[in-house]
C-alpha cells in the first residue's frame, strides 16, 4: 500500500499544503487538471497571519520583494462620506497587509514545490474516488486508477469531488461577482493604499497596489476590482462594452481615469465568481477538504488566500501516523476560526455587494463613526488581519 498523500488542485491551498506536508517528511503527489497551470485572478491581500505561514516556508522575503506593503484601508461613498478607515498600525505597530499579484505568489509556491521534488501531475483530472480502511483509490479521467493513503481536496469552491464526501454540506453561488485586472501605474500616479469607493451596495470600485510578477519587472501594478451582478457578467462585453464600463468607473471615482488609459481591451479583464461553501466538518475518513473547496466565501474580507495558507500550516501541525485521526484533529483545530469568518462574510457582504437598500444605508451611517471608537476599530482590524476566532474574544495562534 503506497504511503503517499494525494492533493487535488495546485492553487494556493493545494500547493501550500503540498509544501508544508513535504517539509514534515510526508510523501505527496499533486494532481492538477490543467496541462499548463496558470494563476487565475489578479491581486491578493496577504494578512499578517498568512505572512507568518510564508515565513515558515521561507517565502516571505520573496513575496515582499514582489508585492507592496499596505498599511491602511480606506473606503468612501461617491458623496464623500467615509465608510471604512482602518489602519494596521492601530492593531499592531509592525502589522501590515501585503498586496501581491496572484501570479507572483503562485510563482513562489510552485517554485518551492519543484525544489522539494514533489511529484506533480499536470493535465491529470481526478473524476472520482473511493475510500476504504487502508486508503483512497482515485479515478482519473483517462480511466486509470491510483491508490494513496489519503486524499486532500483543494480544487476550489465549485469542486464536484467535495460532493462525494459523506458530510452535510451546501454551496450557494454568490449572486455578485466582479471583473478584475492589474494595470501599470502611469507616471506620476500617486501611491495608494487599499482604496474603495461605493455607491450604495450596487457599485463598488477597488484599487490595491500589488507590485510586480517577476523581480525584473520595472513598473508597479495596481489591482482594479469592479463589482457586477453575476447576471450582468454574462455577455457584459456585448451588452455594456468596455468604453461604457470605464465611464461608469470614472463617474463613480474620477481619480481612476489616468489608470484606465492602459485598459484598452476587454480581454484584459478577468471575470470572477464566488460561492459560499458550508460543511458540517471538513473531513470524511481519509478525505479532507481545504481552502475554498472547504469554506469558500465572498472576497469582501480579503481572506481567501490567507485562509488557504493557514489551512496548510495547521494541517502540517497535526501530522501523524493515522490520517483519519489527523484530519479529525485538523477539523477541530480549524473550527472556531473558519466558523467566525464564514459568518462574518455572510453578514457583511450584503452591505457591499447587493441590491439592498437598508444594509448599505446602515453601513454608511454607522461604520464611519463606529470605526473611530478604539474598541470597534481594534475588532475591525483584527477581523481584517485574519486573527479572530469569535465575535467577542478569541485570537488565532499560529
Amino acid at each position: 500500500m503506497p504511503e503517499s498523500i494525494a492533493i487535488v488542485g495546485a492553487g494556493v491551498a493545494g500547493a501550500a499544503a503540498a509544501i508544508r506536508l513535504a517539509e514534515r517528511g510526508v510523501s505527496v503527489e499533486l494532481y492538477e487538471a490543467v496541462a499548463e497551470p496558470r494563476p487565475i485572478g489578479a491581486g491578493l491581500l496577504l494578512q499578517p497571519t498568512g505572512q507568518r505561514v510564508l515565513t515558515a516556508m521561507g517565502l516571505l522575503d520573496g513575496a515582499l520583494a514582489l508585492g507592496r506593503r499596505v498599511d491602511r484601508l480606506f473606503g468612501d461613498t461617491a458623496s464623500g462620506r467615509a465608510v471604512l478607515d482602518m489602519s494596521y498600525r492601530r492593531f499592531h505597530p509592525e502589522a501590515y497587509g501585503l498586496g501581491i499579484q496572484r501570479g507572483a505568489l503562485m510563482g513562489l509556491l510552485w517554485g518551492r514545490v519543484r525544489e522539494l521534488g514533489i511529484r506533480w501531475h499536470c493535465g491529470v483530472a481526478v473524476e472520482g474516488f473511493e475510500q476504504d480502511e487502508q486508503g483512497v483509490a482515485l479515478k482519473l479521467a483517462d480511466g486509470a486508477a491510483v491508490r494513496h493513503s489519503a486524499l486532500i481536496l483543494a480544487n476550489g469552491s465549485f469542486s464536484r469531488l467535495r460532493e462525494r464526501m459523506n458530510v452535510d454540506q451546501h454551496v450557494r453561488a454568490f449572486p455578485w461577482g466582479a471583473v478584475w485586472t492589474v494595470l501599470p501605474a502611469p507616471p506620476g500616479y500617486p501611491e495608494i493604499e487599499l482604496r474603495q469607493r461605493f455607491r450604495s451596495a450596487s457599485q463598488m470600485l477597488g484599487l490595491m497596489p500589488v507590485g510586480k510578477t517577476h523581480p525584473g519587472d520595472g513598473e508597479r501594478g495596481i489591482n482594479l476590482f469592479w463589482s457586477l451582478p453575476v447576471a450582468d457578467l454574462e455577455g457584459w462585453q456585448q451588452r455594456l462594452g468596455l468604453d461604457r464600463l470605464k465611464q461608469q468607473m470614472t463617474t463613480l471615482f474620477p481619480d481612476v481615469a489616468p489608470l484606465l488609459t492602459s485598459l484598452h481591451d476587454a480581454a484584459q479583464l478577468r471575470e470572477a465568481r464566488y460561492a459560499d461553501v458550508w460543511m458540517r466538518r471538513w473531513h470524511d475518513g481519509r478525505v479532507l477538504a481545504i481552502g475554498d473547496c472547504a469554506h469558500g466565501m465572498s472576497p469582501q474580507l480579503g481572506q481567501g488566500a490567507n485562509m488557504a495558507l493557514i489551512d496548510a500550516h495547521e494541517l502540517a501541525a497535526e501530522v501523524g501516523d493515522d490520517w483519519p485521526q489527523v484530519f479529525e484533529r485538523y477539523s477541530r483545530r480549524r473550527r472556531a476560526h473558519l466558523r467566525f469568518y464564514g459568518q462574518a462574510s455572510k453578514g457583511l457582504t450584503p452591505m457591499f455587494q447587493s441590491h439592498a437598500v437598508v444594509a448599505p444605508w446602515l453601513r454608511d451611517r454607522f461604520f464611519g463613526w463606529g470605526g473611530r471608537l478604539p474598541y470597534i476599530h481594534q475588532q475591525s482590524i483584527a477581523t481584517l488581519a485574519g486573527v479572530k476566532t469569535g465575535w467577542l474574544w478569541g485570537r488565532l495562534k499560529l
